[in-house]
């Protein structure tokens, strides 16, 4: 009779009434009625979807529910399988270095039934600057525009805009990166500076010398015997004092000897100054160089007067004068006897 009743009345007070009847007769039904379990499984649920930058990690999680929303427990097999980075067995993801989306790549496979979601990778912090060109060779006060590009640890180009500076005082730099080189020529390691957030880019400057200037010929002035020699020297600067390779060509203008190809002088035979008479010219520069030819080495003594003729008790002066081989005088002191 009392069946007959719950049947008859609506399902909410239905099952109002067969909740009071379990402390009756009924207790035993209602035991059969409770639920035994969830069902099958037929839904995992994969969470969360995640926005990542390059080598970062996140964990997953798989829930299994059946197909009344109970959850059923699972030990899911997890795998990437669109890219984007690598997941281990316990579904830790690890982002890969390339930027993208990757829809459902992260998947939970229990059985036959799977769930996946989706991983958003973006570019990492600023890792490295790199300063272009590097290196570069400048002539004196020499112009070269700088670029410098930041990268994340991936090799993802990130937008900077660098503060830049010049170290080793090898020129300067403006705000835009153009670099003008300084007066003094040599090599200037990591120079070139383009720092954002701490952390800089370098590049490597080689300032050469600029135009010849001027051409410097040594020894001068030069003293040099009657047929001796003398090796002269050439040396080129550009119009800051740095020196500029060069080949001469050699000539003596003005008298006192000659010269070879290589600035090799041999004196002549005459003695005195000759002012400028060494030249080295390359192109429409000169140097010069004053040449004075002394004696050469005493070769000879003349006395005089001879002969003379002297009365008994008489007296005569008598004076010595040295000569080199080429009859230039040499002055000397004679020891008279």
């Amino acid at each position: 009779m009392k069946i007959r009743m719950l049947r008859a009345l609506s399902p909410p007070r239905a099952w109002l009434a067969i909740a009071m009847a379990c402390t009756g007769i009924l207790a035993l039904a209602c035991v059969t009625q409770s639920p035994a379990g969830p069902g099958p499984l037929a839904t995992v649920t994969v969470t969360p979807n995640a926005t990542l930058s390059i080598n970062a990690t996140q964990q997953f999680v798989a829930v299994g529910t059946d197909a009344n929303g109970a959850v059923v427990p699972i030990s899911p097999a997890w795998s990437v399988a669109a890219g984007g980075g690598a997941i281990d067995n316990a579904g830790l993801f690890t982002a890969g270095t390339v930027p993208g989306t990757y829809t459902a790549t992260v998947k939970a496979v229990s059985g036959s039934t799977s769930g996946t979601a989706t991983v958003t990778v973006i570019i990492g912090s600023l890792a490295t600057i790199t300063v272009s060109s590097d290196p570069v060779t400048l002539a004196v006060n020499g112009t070269q525009q700088y670029t410098a590009v930041g990268t994340d640890a991936g090799g993802n180009v990130i937008a900077i805009s660098p503060t830049w500076s010049v170290v080793a005082n090898s020129g300067t730099i403006s705000s835009t990166g153009l670099y003008t080189a300084g007066t003094v020529a040599g090599i200037y390691p990591s120079t070139v500076r383009a720092t954002t957030a701490g952390i800089a880019g370098t590049a490597t400057v080689t300032v050469t010398a600029g135009s010849l200037a001027t051409i410097g010929v040594s020894t001068d002035p030069g003293t040099v015997p009657s047929n001796g020699t003398v090796q002269y020297v050439a040396v080129g600067m550009d119009g800051f004092g740095n020196i500029v390779p060069l080949s001469p060509t050699w000539s003596v203008v003005g008298g006192g000897g000659t010269i070879s190809t290589t600035g090799v002088f041999t004196a002549g035979a005459t003695s005195g100054s000759f002012p400028n008479t060494v030249h080295a010219v390359s192109g429409s520069i000169t140097g010069s160089a004053t040449v004075t030819v002394g004696a050469g080495a005493l070769a000879t003594i003349t006395v005089s007067a001879n002969p003379s003729t002297l009365s008994i008790n008489g007296t005569q002066q008598y004076t010595a004068v040295g000569r080199d081989a080429s009859g230039t005088i040499v002055a000397i002191s004679p020891t008279w006897t």
